[in-house]
């Protein structure tokens, strides 16, 4: 599974619920819609990731940068 941000585009920000609804048809875990940046938040199959972009209301599909600090007691790298 990959974290994604997906940005709806602008005609669909009032429908953005509908976008979510379709997303989730398509296999997306959503966890978070932010309806005021029209950008919705989850998880997904690498596989699923490509066909999300073709979703009705979905501008861009985006994969989440993540980095992890080491822990307090790692040696100075």
């Amino acid at each position: 599974m990959v974290q994604l941000s997906v940005t709806v585009d602008d005609g669909h920000l009032p429908a953005i619920e509908g976008v979510v609804a379709r997303l989730r048809a398509h296999g997306m875990q959503v966890e978070q819609v932010l309806e005021e940046l029209g950008v919705i938040t989850g998880s997904a199959s690498s596989a699923v990731r490509d066909s999300l972009t073709a979703v009705e209301g979905v501008a861009a599909v985006d994969e989440q940068l993540t980095h992890q600090l080491p822990p307090p007691d790692a040696p100075v790298q």
